[in-house]
């Protein structure tokens, strides 16, 4: 008997995502407008949006951030905004299910620890089919960073 996959809410279970939706209503939007946003971009439904089994999570987080050196180490940093998108939708090939919450994991870790605010851009602006800047990126990491110094 299979379990039904626990949902996953982007913008409460995950920290980057609380804080992009912040950035995002201190422009003036609301969170249903960039959940359809992303949901549109995405080209999947809100009940496909759920956590990834920790066994095959653990496996992936140890994968994708060798590629993604791999990327950085090569330049070709348009293809890391290709892999997040890929995990995102469910089309890539570790893991064809749709899986946001490692992808917003990976924009994290991104965030945290590489100086890519383009990729970032690039990646936050086709995972939510809007147009963002590098000043949309500054707040995310800067309201990020608030959370952790109290």
């Amino acid at each position: 008997m299979d379990k039904k996959p626990y949902p996953f809410l982007p913008f409460e279970d995950s920290l980057v995502g609380e804080k992009i939706l912040l950035v995002w209503q201190q422009s003036h939007h609301s969170e249903k407008n960039l959940k359809d946003h992303l949901l549109k971009a995405l080209e999947i439904t809100e009940d496909q949006i759920v956590f990834t089994p920790n066994a095959i999570k653990q496996k992936l987080m140890v994968s994708y951030p060798t590629e993604i050196r791999s990327f950085i180490d090569k330049g070709e940093l348009s293809n890391i905004t290709n892999l997040l998108l890929q995990i995102a939708k469910g089309k890539s090939e570790s893991y064809p299910i749709p899986a946001l919450d490692i992808t917003l994991e990976l924009i994290e870790w991104i965030l945290t620890g590489f100086d890519l605010d383009d990729v970032l851009v690039e990646t936050l602006s086709a995972l939510f089919d809007t147009s963002l800047t590098n000043d949309f990126i500054d707040h995310v990491r800067a309201e990020y960073i608030k959370e952790f110094r109290g």
